[in-house]
């Protein structure tokens, strides 16, 4: 690798100075859901059970307008790009708006929560711990989007130590009421998964009061015009919902065929439930810090977009996939040949019961590691076409990929008695096919006519 494409604009030590704080900000994401199911695993194999897929419900709903919100940043990019600065206050602001109109529409799924989870049909002790937990989370719903808008203004514009002190302080602060709400120490009451749910809603809106104070610092004011006379603004909210639109659909059918397919192992039995949430934990380990190497793809494609100046997006995207590859495959490698070392974490005891849901979690590992490369490929040619414009595609080919070649197979798999094994090999192609059609569509080159800000 050469010095000069190392150290150009978009090179590997670019990519990394804006990306390090982003991946220690999803990285600390992780670690607070992680930290969750550690601790929710000590109360009961219900509560770890329930902790996974009331989770993946909440933001499965949550999905839509954070894919539409996050997309803020891509105008924040682009206009910083262009050198418009004045134009970016406005465009935090339309994602301010959205994320308070998401948070209204959410917050309904503390009334109807509790149907939801008795037709999915879990074990009755598994759907007590999941309505508690989704009742709390979606009534709060608000807070983690509007803290997405607001760092919008830090990431687009590749500030991305502040997005990491905010979410880092957001996931300090979570840990630490996690362990007071769940357990009860220190006088507090012992909420059990409750207490999880509430630690993550008291922290995001801590997180929203840091992130508005810092947006509307004297400097941002004025050079950004973040706290402009006219804050609606419905020409730009148009063009913010013309793309980002696609992108919060994308988003939301993907996670919602991710969380179909995890629904599937609590139906196959409780062992293969507990399982497969030991298994999606450690996968976000993998999966979540690489969010922060799309994020910084789409940043720089976005400036270089804005700049029009493309070779820098470029170099941004070969830079990333060779980080991206090294981590990955690192990963895997410790997945396949030191499953335990992951699994025991979540030891409560020596039942059969217990030993059978390890034995199958750690089966569970090799197949994540059998796609994670490919699952590096889908996030760094999906965030580079994105960044530039290319939502329409991505919804279309992310969508149409994942209900045909992953929930249809997998429904019909089950119907006919299939095992969990054979679930996880129609997964591992779908990753392998969604990877290899996203670097298609990145090689044909259409996102380099495109722009988001006219």
């Amino acid at each position: 690798m050469s010095e000069s494409r190392t150290l150009k604009h978009g090179g590997i030590w670019e990519l990394l100075r804006i990306a390090m704080p982003l991946i220690m900000a999803s990285s600390s994401h992780a670690m607070r859901l992680f930290s969750d199911r550690i601790m929710l695993a000590q109360l009961s194999s219900e509560a770890l059970a329930a902790s996974l897929s009331a989770g993946l419900m909440s933001f499965m709903f949550m999905s839509f307008f954070l894919g539409v919100v996050n997309y803020t940043s891509t105008f924040v990019a682009q206009y910083t790009g262009a050198k418009r600065p004045h134009q970016v206050g406005p465009a935090v602001w339309q994602g301010f708006f959205l994320a308070l109109g998401g948070g209204v529409i959410l917050g309904t799924g503390a009334f109807w929560g509790a149907p939801l989870f008795r037709l999915v049909g879990h074990d009755p002790a598994v759907q007590v711990e999941q309505m508690a937990y989704f009742q709390i989370v979606s009534a709060m719903a608000g807070f983690p989007l509007v803290v997405a808008a607001l760092n919008a203004f830090w990431s687009g514009r590749g500030k991305t130590w502040i997005v990491l002190m905010i979410e880092g302080s957001t996931v300090v602060l979570n840990i630490l009421l996690n362990y007071l709400l769940i357990f009860g120490h220190y006088g507090f009451p012992r909420l059990g998964i409750a207490g999880a749910a509430l630690a993550t809603g008291l922290s995001s809106l801590v997180g929203c009061i840091l992130a508005a104070s810092l947006l509307l610092a004297a400097r941002n004011r004025r050079e950004f015009h973040t706290w402009p006379v006219r804050k609606w603004d419905p020409v730009l909210m148009k063009r913010l919902l013309q793309y980002g639109m696609p992108n919060g659909i994308h988003f939301f059918l993907d996670i919602s065929a991710f969380n179909l397919f995890t629904i599937l192992f609590g139906w196959l039995g409780k062992a293969e439930q507990e399982a497969a949430a030991i298994a999606f934990s450690m996968n976000a380990i993998a999966f979540i810090p690489m969010i922060g190497i799309g994020i910084t793809v789409s940043i720089l494609v976005g400036q270089a977009i804005g700049a029009q100046n493309l070779a820098p997006a470029r170099r941004a995207v070969h830079s990333a996939m060779t980080v991206v590859l090294l981590y990955m495959g690192t990963i895997g490698l410790l997945f396949v040949f030191k499953p335990m070392l992951f699994v025991n974490l979540f030891m409560r005891g020596d039942g059969a019961d217990q030993a059978r849901a390890m034995s199958l979690a750690a089966d569970f590992l090799k197949y994540i590691a059998a796609y994670l490369l490919f699952d590096g490929l889908f996030i760094v040619y999906n965030s580079a076409i994105k960044g530039a414009g290319d939502t329409r595609f991505a919804m279309v080919a992310g969508v149409t990929l994942a209900w045909a070649l992953m929930v249809l197979p997998c429904l019909v798999a089950y119907r006919l008695g299939a095992g969990p094994h054979l679930l996880w090999g129609i997964f591992i192609c779908y990753v392998m096919i969604s990877g290899l059609v996203f670097f298609a569509r990145y090689r044909a080159g259409h996102w380099t006519s495109m722009s988001v800000i006219g």
